[in-house]
């Protein structure tokens, strides 16, 4: 047998199939491996059902003694064993490729991502030297039978030796005929007494097709021996089918699933539905006239058979000699990372180039230095919240081409720094790139951004995210696509706090086109621009008629009684002064019903805050100046001005990252709970995000992360 094991492992090297040195290890010391499919991760379950399904099935052939091999395409290639990244992959809403034998070439040639089905895997398997395989429900022989519609899982049995351990053919499937099927191709079928005295095909839902089973097992030794006889000693090419009664408390009453399956045939008669659409049509429908319990059952057979394979498994390693292959005890992502977090960055992720000129020409050649980083807004403002608070609580929902040297190299700097990688979705194309050029002080000349790969991103996929995560805060960088900004709002629906990191003057301009609520049915709580990006935000709302709802709009602006009083005031400070003449107050209180909290943002000269808050609102007892201006119905206008933290300007090299690791920090404190920002401890958030932003200024890369954690342990 080691013989044919050796041979499998090379055939897998030959066939480019990819085996992780686990599996490969266990294979050649004939140890106990479980292959499992991905078909039910593509297109049996919702997300994040599949993902959570997978992992905690690996898991359980994990703690009864052998190792799980879950199988699957990635990119065209085919893999026997699939990394956290590959299950995330696999598990995420978005065009999945159903392979089975006849799809293989294809998909590889196209570089495909898809899940595969019984054949499929039993082929992967067997080229790895895997001889069990646990699933749901086996493929067969639909009715009605003058379809001629024959599942390719069944042929594959007669020719790939790999025992599939299932709870027998799908209850939709004419069992009869499958049976029929199977002993003209020569594959043995049997069936695990459990308690029965007549042993019959268990009906997948039900523990009783009422279809004689061919075979008997009493044990799970006595199902290995068929194996080790059928494989080992007579070197028989077919396979091997063991069907597992399902346990009595989550299989279905026989009357009640014949029922609805007959339902729901007559309906795919009366709608034309056959071939390829007809066995999700009819499992789609059965899960809907069931209220999800048939898709409950699936997943509980699937954990239930993985049990079985694993002891099997075990016992056909002990019988081969070898002395019990200890498989690595690994817990599962979903033990060791947090199902949820606290903060959620949906942005973007991109491998930057950083140049710094001596001198800038920009019709010659300009000798300089090149930095490279991993950035993009949404990165650097995920980095600095994780690096300046909990790196378990801040996600980043982001697309990347995994496979390509940009996304490889992101995927490095997420493990180097310990952050969470469960929100990176795999995407087609180019992973994003920046490249930028600043002049000997550090400040920006001209930048490129190549982020086309962000703007494909989902909403389905993000809201996926969000209703995995259930984080308290959601920060937004404008990168991303209107439709994802929009879905974002709608799902925060207020019970979410969003705060938006406006990204640049152009991109801003998206918020324009979708649907914010005004105080107090605000969307966004917080928005963070530049001078500039408020001005340009401004005008593009002030173009799309933005300031001319009566009913809503003009009642908060006018509650504000934004007057000559208040202009008064603002005088008397020069750099409010200036302010004024600039337009900067004028924009910003406009904006204020749709962001009733504005932090603008001034490099050297500091930040101004511009608040909607309740006439109780004391001022702040740090800020450089703040003005206390009450309005009517209750509300009234804080604007507060802090001065910039003083820095050395020759320490200074870069200011690419200073605003996002300002609003990295304001995230991480804000997100332990669902606080309206700055309603506790403002003086003391926005100073601090202050001096988080000038750490930034000392460092080539983005965000300074060691000083960021010194922050950190001193708060």
């Amino acid at each position: 047998m080691l013989r044919n094991v050796k041979r499998s492992i090379t055939l897998a090297r030959a066939y480019s199939v990819q085996v992780t040195s686990e599996i490969a290890d266990c294979v050649k010391q004939k140890g106990p491996v479980v292959a499992l499919e991905s078909t039910i991760i593509t297109h049996g379950l919702p997300y994040p059902a599949n993902i959570e399904m997978a992992q905690s099935v690996e898991q359980l052939i994990r703690e009864n003694g052998a190792v799980p091999a879950t199988v699957g395409f990635v990119e065209g290639v085919p893999k026997v064993g699939l990394s956290v990244a590959d299950l995330e992959s696999m598990s995420v809403p978005g065009d999945k490729y159903k392979v089975s034998r006849r799809d293989i070439p294809f998909v590889m040639a196209k570089k495909l991502t898809g899940g595969t089905t019984i054949a499929s895997t039993m082929i992967l398997a067997h080229a790895a030297g895997i001889d069990l395989f646990a699933t749901g429900g086996l493929g067969g022989v639909s009715r009605p039978f003058d379809l001629m519609d024959v599942s390719a899982d069944l042929d594959e049995l007669s020719k790939t030796p790999v025992g599939v351990i299932c709870s027998g053919p799908k209850s939709i499937l004419d069992v009869p005929r499958t049976m029929e099927y199977l002993e003209t191709k020569g594959v043995p079928v049997a069936t695990f007494r459990d308690g029965q005295e007549k042993v019959n095909i268990p009906g997948f839902y039900t523990r009783d097709s009422g279809v004689a089973s061919p075979f008997a097992v009493e044990s799970i030794q006595d199902a290995v021996q068929m194996v080790y006889h059928g494989k080992d000693a007579m070197n028989l090419q077919n396979g091997y089918v063991f069907c597992v009664p399902p346990p009595e408390n989550i299989a279905l009453a026989p009357e009640y699933i014949t029922r609805i399956i007959q339902e729901t045939q007559q309906e795919a008669l009366d709608r034309g539905v056959r071939g390829k659409q007809l066995t999700p049509f009819m499992l789609g429908r059965i899960n809907e006239r069931t209220d999800g319990m048939s898709v409950k059952c699936n997943i509980e057979f699937v954990r239930n058979n993985a049990v079985i394979a694993a002891k099997m498994a075990c016992e056909l390693s002990k019988l081969r000699g070898n002395t019990i292959f200890q498989p690595q005890q690994v817990v599962s992502p979903s033990k060791t990372t947090p199902k949820t977090a606290n903060a959620l960055v949906v942005g973007s992720v991109a491998l930057d180039s950083t140049n710094t000129l001596q001198k800038v020409d920009l019709n010659d050649s300009c000798p300089g230095k090149t930095e490279y980083s991993v950035g993009g807004v949404g990165f650097n403002v995920a980095f600095a919240a994780s690096s300046v608070g909990d790196p378990q609580q801040v996600v980043l929902v982001s697309g990347i081409n995994k496979s390509d040297v940009a996304g490889k190299t992101i995927l490095d700097k997420f493990a180097e720094v310990g952050m969470r990688t469960d929100g990176l979705l795999e995407m087609k194309g180019r992973t994003a790139q920046y490249t930028s050029i600043h002049d000997s002080k550090g400040e920006l000349v001209i930048a490129c951004a190549d982020m086309d790969i962000i703007e494909t991103i989902t909403a389905d996929q993000v809201v996926a995210k969000i209703d995995q995560l259930s984080p308290n805060y959601i920060l937004l960088d404008t990168n991303v696509s209107v439709e994802v900004i929009e879905a974002v709002l709608a799902k925060a629906n207020g019970s979410i706090k969003v705060v938006v990191e406006p990204t640049s003057g152009a991109k801003v301009k998206k918020l324009v086109s979708t649907h914010l609520g005004c105080f107090p049915d605000h969307t966004v709580n917080l928005i963070t621009p530049t001078v500039l990006e408020l001005e340009q935000l401004y005008d593009s709302f002030y173009s799309k008629g933005k300031f001319e709802d009566i009913s809503t709009w003009f009642n908060i602006l006018d509650s504000l009684n934004i007057n000559s009083v208040l202009r008064g005031k603002l005088e008397k400070h020069p750099l409010l002064r200036k302010y004024l003449a600039g337009g900067v107050f004028q924009q910003a209180f406009q904006l204020l019903p749709y962001f009733p909290a504005i932090l603008v943002k001034d490099g050297e000269h500091g930040v101004v805050l511009i608040e909607i808050v309740g006439m109780e609102q004391q001022t702040p007892s740090k800020a450089d100046f703040s003005i206390l201006h009450k309005g009517r119905n209750g509300l009234a206008l804080l604007i507060s001005h802090y001065r910039a933290p003083t820095i050395d300007p020759d320490a200074k090299i870069s200011v690419t990252g200073a605003g996002d690791t300002l609003a990295g920090y304001l995230l991480a404190k804000l997100s332990p709970t669902k606080q309206i920002p700055f309603s506790n401890n403002r003086d003391s958030l926005v100073t601090n995000s202050q001096h988080a932003a000038a750490t930034s200024l000392h460092c080539p890369s983005a965000v300074n992360h060691q000083a960021l954690i010194g922050l950190r342990n001193r708060d």
